[in-house]
């Protein structure tokens, strides 16, 4: 797994905005939110036999309740994490240069859309903790 380091996070923004934008560049939320939360993933690598790669933006609730009118929500973490089709996350998946590569550029046409003014991405890789803290489907704030 990859922790993305971004001024994207901490940002606040309408959830009907970030809902739009994201799912217009491709991502998908799925089942992935309750009131307070939502998850969003972008496939950099999908395969039903073998693994997955995603890139993940995880927002919460500042006001309101996800997919209510006039919820704000708030960008919260951004990470590049493996999957294993039916058995879930796999954060010791080595994640290849051009995932990381794709998700930057990914993450440019996010802030542009957003109307960020520039966007700062620095990537590293996750540790031990990162990874328990982020084992969790909900997120944790």
């Amino acid at each position: 797994m990859k922790i993305i380091e971004t001024n994207l996070i901490g940002q606040e923004f309408s959830f009907d905005l970030v809902d739009t934008v994201l799912h217009g560049i491709g991502f998908n939320r799925g089942e992935m939110f309750e009131y307070d939360w939502a998850a969003y993933d972008y496939p950099l690598l999908t395969s039903k036999l073998e693994d997955f790669v995603f890139l993940r933006i995880f927002t919460r609730a500042t006001s309101g309740e996800i997919e209510r009118s006039n919820c704000t929500v708030q960008v919260t973490d951004v990470m590049i994490t493996g999957a294993k089709y039916l058995e879930g996350l796999d954060f010791s998946r080595e994640i290849e240069k051009r995932y990381i590569d794709r998700s930057r550029e990914i993450l440019k046409e996010v802030a542009q859309r957003l109307k960020l003014d520039n966007i700062d991405v620095d990537v590293r890789d996750a540790s031990t903790v990162d990874c328990e803290v982020r084992s969790g489907v909900r997120p944790v704030f």
